[in-house]
């Protein structure tokens, strides 16, 4: 049983399993200094999935495509400006995305490389980039005033808000769009309210608008970005910032889409995977069934009883990790726990 476990441990983080993540965060405009932050952050997500996240807080890494090509996401961190790459390394990331790399875009990576079609000045030196991210973020205004609470409620089913509530009040410098640019092809998956105008009066562009989205380009690689992610405290004390970040980054890696997997082999299916606090089980399975979690040395850690077609279990107890769910004397299915 154990070489069994051990076997279906590598299967089951293989997908992400020692991928390699560039967080790069140079600006040429305007400079949110959430860098360090924002690192912290992901280097605790990297720690958490198993994944090397290595810092880029300037270009050098775009300049040789060798070692760009060890990087399986790149993620463009409050980036600003349209004169952070030269034009051999904006061609070397062209091409890397072309051989299948991952894009995660945060905040201010809407006002880098401005598309020609936006309005503000120095636009249009790159229209690849904000056609990639999806979005160049209007100018005057560019957002709200300060960063209210606004709720933010869900659109469509997407790993990215499967752990977040749905609406999700949160305190943020909402962007506009109206007189920027958006992408005909951004998939949204988070949607702000309406809100109030710096000038305290609901304009055009403080309609309801996306504020996180994702695109699978034709070669199969994946996009994503949120406009979310303003102030440091995103990524030191917002837990939920943080799973969003997370579960996207997720979902970059693996390509997981919607909220449950069916398990392989049997009736079953478990939501959220990865999962936090508690786990929730359906199955067509016979009521009143025995439900074990076990760790990968074959230890059963969790022991519980399936009464009815839907199951809770809470997983405070147990620490992050990978697991194993079996229900009555069927085929386990691979649970990923990270509080």
């Amino acid at each position: 049983m154990l070489r069994s476990l051990l076997l279906s441990t590598a299967l089951c983080t293989g997908t992400v399993f020692g991928q390699r993540v560039l967080h790069f965060t140079e600006t040429s405009g305007f400079d949110h200094n959430t860098r360090s932050a924002s690192f912290q952050m992901f280097s605790s997500i990297g720690d958490e999935l198993m994944l090397d996240v290595v810092d880029a807080p300037v270009s050098g890494p775009f300049s040789d495509f060798v070692a760009l090509s060890d990087h399986d996401v790149i993620i463009f961190s409050n980036t600003s400006g349209n004169a952070i790459l030269d034009a051999e390394q904006r061609t070397n990331f062209e091409t890397w995305v072309a051989n299948g790399g991952h894009v995660l875009g945060i905040h201010a990576a809407s006002d880098t490389y401005r598309h020609s079609t936006a309005n503000g000045n120095n636009s249009g030196t790159w229209d690849y980039f904000a056609e990639l991210i999806g979005a160049s973020v209007q100018e005057g205004p560019n957002h709200v005033s300060g960063t209210p609470a606004y709720e933010l409620s869900h659109l469509g089913l997407h790993p990215s808000t499967t752990n977040l509530p749905d609406p999700w009040l949160k305190n943020e410098e909402y962007y506009y769009w109206e007189g920027g640019y958006f992408g005909p092809e951004n998939n949204a998956v988070l949607q702000v309210e309406e809100t109030v105008g710096p000038n305290g009066l609901v304009n055009s562009y403080d309609a309801e608008r996306p504020m996180s989205w994702y695109r699978v380009l034709p070669n199969g690689s994946r996009v994503f970005y949120t406009a979310l992610g303003h102030a440091q405290s995103n990524y030191t004390s917002d837990e939920l910032f943080r799973t969003h970040l997370r579960d996207a980054l997720l979902w970059l890696l693996d390509g997981t889409t919607g909220h449950a997997a069916p398990a392989s082999g049997n009736a079953l299916n478990v939501f959220p995977n990865p999962a936090s606090r508690t786990l929730t089980i359906t199955t067509e399975l016979d009521r009143n069934v025995k439900l074990q979690m076990i760790d990968a040395t074959g230890r059963v850690v969790l022991s519980d009883r399936m009464a009815g077609p839907t199951h809770t279990m809470d997983l405070d107890g147990l620490s992050n990790g990978i697991y194993f769910l079996r229900i009555g004397d069927g085929p386990m299915t691979c649970v990923r726990v990270t509080h």
